[in-house]
């Protein structure tokens, strides 16, 4: 019985057997360790929340008269109407009416002070999704928004950190942070 064997010179299969080999081989690759470090960062901290205070200056003109941060979740609009009455929106209350005014964007891009625009463009807008940088005219002390600026970075790294995607971080290319040239 003569055995046959497989030529060397081959090119296809050869190129083939040494990709299998590098795909299987190349993704077990490297020390657990490096594994626990990608997970490590993987969770992102939920930013604080933010109270703004409106404060009603002409019927349905309003102005932001404050804004600070608080505690994850427990963020809140204070609204202080000209006839003394206090009104404060949060939780589901907060959710819609945030979600009312970014679903018709005539309400905030028309401009004008009603409580819908003020609103969408003060922390409590960005924290909605707005991208944008707050309007100075919106606010009655243009440096309250100076005071929240680390706030609005906080903000957005949070959101580059939860959208990146998870996958990827695996096999050959797991030790690279960018495209070409990385």
């Amino acid at each position: 019985m003569k055995k046959r064997y497989l030529s060397i010179g081959d090119f296809k299969r050869n190129a083939f057997i040494v990709a299998a080999a590098a795909c299987m081989g190349l993704s077990s690759c490297g020390n657990s360790g490096s594994q626990d470090e990608w997970n490590a960062d993987s969770e992102v901290a939920v930013p604080d929340g933010i109270v703004t205070e409106l404060t009603e200056e002409a019927p349905d003109q309003w102005k932001i008269t404050d804004e600070r941060t608080t505690a994850p979740g427990q963020s809140m609009a204070i609204l202080k109407h000209k006839d003394g009455r206090v009104d404060t929106l949060q939780g589901l209350e907060l959710e819609n009416q945030m979600k009312a005014i970014s679903d018709n964007q005539q309400t905030y891009q028309q401009g004008g002070f009603g409580l819908g625009s003020v609103l969408w463009w003060s922390g409590m807008g960005f924290m909605a999704g707005r991208m944008m940088s707050p309007r100075p005219a919106y606010y009655a002390n243009p440096n309250l928004i100076n005071r929240t600026d680390s706030w609005r970075q906080n903000v957005q790294s949070y959101r580059q950190r939860a959208t990146a995607p998870a996958s990827g971080r695996s096999g050959f290319f797991r030790g690279r942070s960018g495209g070409a040239g990385a």
